[in-house]
């Protein structure tokens, strides 16, 4: 199970009183709970009794917190009841424990907590409901892709990208729309984990986004549908912008074999040097001879740049690739081709 984000700190402790009064207050209240010493004693009927301690708010999320660790399902209907406390920590605290249950009878009252007042809290739910992947979370998340906090939106998203429904592709690319990057990089990751085909033409718009992460999210996605298609848009991803789009774009056609060799030979005639440079050497990688052809027009290339990975992408070839190779060393300077120069 992965660790939900720790909060910096809870609403309601951002107008707390010194320490010093604050102990102070502490001695005087006798009955005040000892949280660190009910979970040294173990002491379950004494935390439970901690949960309705309406002084301190911070007593009631360390009785949550603790009771939370014993991932007991017994538990279940005095933390579902802790998701109403007043305090927005508690509320926050409760959503972890209850996803500590691993128990399904969780999943609708989280679900309902992501129409909670507190931002971080619905975050805490959409981020709960990832994790424990229960079908039945699929619709209530894809209301909270309309959420207001970005934060509660991305993670929304993720957590529909891990339960993978298919019936959320509509959805999802409404969201590789939205006012923020972080939210369009997240709908394009969940695309490319659902790798359903009828998301490629939005995909391929969404490769003039404005943001490189964006972008190269975008790329990934078009990998992981392997179609023929895509291949055109991948190749021009190769002369993007942006390096680590470009990088993105031609290790994905690389991983395709002498399938990509045609599209990457097209990107050796692109307008941008850095994607020449990328496709050849993509090319070198893969090592198809079928590329030979195409890469010694490159060693005439007015970017020194480009000329070397040509250079380098021959010489992996062997056999044919090794004259035009030579005679390109020849003409570089390279008198003493066998290798016994000093």
């Amino acid at each position: 199970m992965g660790t939900l984000p720790h909060r910096h700190a809870y609403k309601s402790d951002r107008h707390t009183l010194s320490q010093g009064v604050r102990e102070t207050m502490d001695l005087l209240d006798v009955f005040k709970p000892n949280i660190a010493r009910l979970r040294e004693r173990k002491d379950r009927e004494g935390l439970v009794r901690a949960l309705d301690y309406r002084k301190d708010a911070s007593v009631r999320r360390g009785a949550v917190k603790a009771l939370g660790e014993a991932a007991d399902p017994a538990l279940l209907d005095l933390l579902v009841k802790a998701l109403g406390d007043p305090d927005d920590g508690v509320r926050y605290e409760a959503v972890e424990a209850l996803v500590r249950l691993k128990d399904p009878r969780a999943v609708d009252p989280l679900a309902a907590t992501l129409r909670d007042p507190d931002g971080d809290v619905r975050f805490a739910a959409a981020w709960s409901l990832g994790e424990i992947r229960d079908p039945r979370a699929v619709a209530p998340l894809v209301a909270a892709l309309g959420d207001e906090s970005w934060r509660v939106r991305t993670e929304a998203l993720l957590a529909l990208s891990k339960i993978r429904d298919p019936g959320v592709l509509d959805a999802v690319v409404v969201a590789l729309g939205d006012e923020y990057w972080r939210v369009r990089t997240e709908a394009a990751h969940a695309l490319g984990l659902l790798a359903d085909p009828a998301a490629e033409e939005h995909l391929i718009a969404a490769l003039t986004d404005e943001n490189w992460r964006v972008r190269r999210e975008v790329v990934r996605a078009l990998g992981s549908l392997r179609s023929e298609r895509s291949m055109e848009p991948l190749v021009k991803a190769i002369g993007d912008p942006d390096e680590n789009v470009r990088r993105e774009a031609a290790s994905i056609l690389e991983a395709m074999g002498s399938a990509a060799i045609v599209p990457l030979a097209k990107a050796l005639q692109g307008e941008t040097k850095e994607g020449r440079r990328e496709a050849a050497r993509a090319l070198g990688r893969i090592r198809d001879p079928g590329a030979i052809e195409s890469l010694i027009p490159l060693l005439q290339d007015q970017d020194p740049h480009v000329r070397d990975e040509a250079l380098i992408a021959l010489g992996r070839m062997g056999g044919k690739g090794v004259k035009p190779l030579i005679r390109a060393m020849k003409e570089k300077g390279f008198s003493d081709l066998s290798g016994k120069g000093g």
